[in-house]
């Protein structure tokens, strides 16, 4: 049934893509953002102004797009849609959505195993990140990149990387990232083979995921810490480890990390002579890695079990021998091929201007010489005054789209002003009877109690607002239409961003993703995001600015 539903929606955003690239409109673009929030896949209705540019409509429309297929792992399609939507980014200066496109392809590569193109991109949305100031994302993007130069086997570039990144996290003091680049750095310790940092990274990212109540991923913090409490020769603390972990993953149903347990149990054993043991740990993750075809992994689970079953099996043990031998080969002949393909074409290109200098005649040079600077002194006068008169066009460009900006901003000030002073009237029922009948004063005033109370909570869908207010769906979404001139999501974010902004001037000490829990959100992202459309800035800027006004104006 489940694989029915995927089909069906599959089917329905190709052809719902298909309608908006032959004719990209308005339209066209919202019948596919409904798609996407009727399946849930976007916190919010995406809404666009109605007078978008066709190129601001194609960047979002297929930014969506790869965000879509990436979920669906359908990666060649994603990076068809995140390659279209990424060049109109620039051009319409929507940094937000560029650096979040970039962060895509970034992703994007990683799965396609294109770990060259995959740093390039990671290295766009670190620039722009850093642009933005947003202590956050800065952290992500360097993450991101350390795990793409761990991947490449550039473990001294992944360090400068990921020590960046718990730089910017500490100053963000979101605990989930934090939790998720202490994890990454212990990977980058192993790999460097520094066992204290690496126990000291897993600890931390441990402790953290344990207070977050997320046991799957406190689990997998474990077996990094008893992989390097095993080279430290703790042995009953590395068996402690793996033993309280490996039934979570288990049950969690995360089968490649499960695999990597066992194959750190099987080390263990082997390590201190439990041969027998150690075989068994490694028979189940080799039954896990043979079915994900991970000739990585499998490969040291087969020469583990080489290891382990020479006394006990040497038949056996020759045939895992063997085929560790053929993998590792074959590993080898992977490295080989990206090293040989990067100098492929400088390599042929040498070799071509070798034959053409012998070949070359004097009087044929001499004249190529002369044609050669009529040509570049005709080339660079027409590139100086083409040069200028792109310039100038740029600069034109430029102070439309400024100007262009600011309308719209102006308009998205006034709608918000608009949805303030409606909840502003319903919250003291001072609405007049020009604004709306009675019972409508009720049911604002209703629906402002309720997201209150539920906002800390995430108790603020519409549905369940609905269902408190003993309406259906349909009926409270048009009688909230009919009260507001808004939809109910439109206004009850009205409320969520309000509540925002005085967290972040009254209570300069939370931090953002606390405000981010108590205005509704589960993530501090999302939060972050829907934010900057309110209001043009990010909590951070708005608090700085904030901040900033209030101390001038007591001086």
């Amino acid at each position: 049934m489940l694989l029915t539903c995927h089909v069906l929606a599959a089917s329905t955003a190709e052809s719902l893509l298909n309608c908006f690239n032959n004719n990209p409109s308005q339209e066209s673009a919202n019948q596919f953002f409904l798609f996407l929030d009727q399946e849930q896949f976007t916190d919010e209705l995406i809404q666009m102004p109605s007078d978008a540019s066709r190129d601001k409509l194609c960047s979002t429309v297929w930014y969506w797009a790869a965000e879509w297929y990436y979920d669906s792992q359908d990666f060649t399609q994603a990076e068809h849609y995140a390659l279209r939507s990424l060049p109109l980014c620039k051009y319409c200066t929507d940094k937000q959505t560029e650096a979040d496109c970039a962060s895509l392809l970034a992703l994007i590569y990683v799965r396609l195993g294109e770990f060259d193109k995959a740093a390039i991109y990671a290295k766009q949305c670190n620039e722009l990140d850093i642009e933005s100031g947003d202590n956050d994302n800065i952290s992500s993007s360097y993450n991101t990149l350390a795990g793409i130069y761990m991947s490449m086997r550039q473990v001294d570039e992944a360090e400068l990387y990921i020590l960046k990144a718990i730089e910017y996290a500490r100053k963000a003091d979101n605990l989930p990232r934090k939790a998720v680049i202490y994890g990454m750095a212990s990977e980058v310790y192993q790999h460097k083979n520094i066992p204290e940092k690496t126990l000291d990274y897993a600890t931390r990212a441990y402790n953290i995921e344990k207070q977050l109540g997320r046991n799957e991923k406190a689990a997998i913090r474990q077996t990094q810490q008893a992989a390097a409490l095993t080279v430290l020769e703790r042995y009953k603390e590395a068996e402690d480890c793996l033993k309280e972990a490996i039934p979570v993953i288990q049950a969690s149903g995360d089968m490649h990390s499960l695999g990597i347990a066992y194959n750190h149990m099987g080390d263990l054993m082997y390590v201190q002579g439990r041969n027998q043991e150690g075989a068994n740990y490694y028979y189940k993750a080799l039954d896990i890695f043979t079915a994900q075809h991970d000739i990585y992994n499998e490969s040291h689970t087969r020469k583990g079990l080489r290891e382990t079953l020479r006394g006990i099996n040497p038949a056996e043990a020759l045939l895992h021998g063997d085929r560790f031998e053929h993998l590792r080969d074959s590993i080898y002949d992977r490295e080989t091929n990206r090293n040989l393909s990067h100098y492929a074409a400088q390599y042929e290109n040498d070799i071509l201007q070798q034959i053409n200098a012998r070949q070359r005649i004097r009087y044929i040079w001499l004249i190529v010489i002369i044609l050669s600077l009529f040509v570049i002194l005709a080339l660079a006068i027409w590139f100086f005054y083409r040069n200028q008169q792109y310039r100038q066009l740029q600069h034109f460009n430029n102070l439309l789209i400024e100007a262009e900006k600011l309308r719209n901003q102006m308009k998205a000030k006034k709608k918000l002003e608009q949805v303030q002073d409606t909840i502003a009237h319903a919250q003291t029922g001072e609405l007049s009877d020009t604004d709306a009948e009675t019972d409508d004063v009720l049911m604002l005033a209703r629906v402002v109690e309720f997201v209150n109370n539920g906002m800390s909570d995430s108790e603020i869908s519409v549905e369940q607002i609905a269902e408190m207010m003993n309406m259906s769906v349909s009926t409270f979404r048009r009688r909230m239409f009919a009260a507001t001139g808004n939809t109910p999501k439109t206004f009850i974010l009205a409320i969520q961003m309000e509540r925002a902004t005085e967290l972040l001037t009254q209570q300069p000490t939370l931090t953002i993703a606390d405000i981010a829990m108590q205005c509704g959100f589960a993530e501090a992202g999302s939060f972050t995001r829907t934010f900057h459309r309110f209001y043009g800035v990010t909590p951070s800027q708005y608090r700085e600015q904030t901040l900033g006004n209030s101390e001038n104006d007591n001086k």
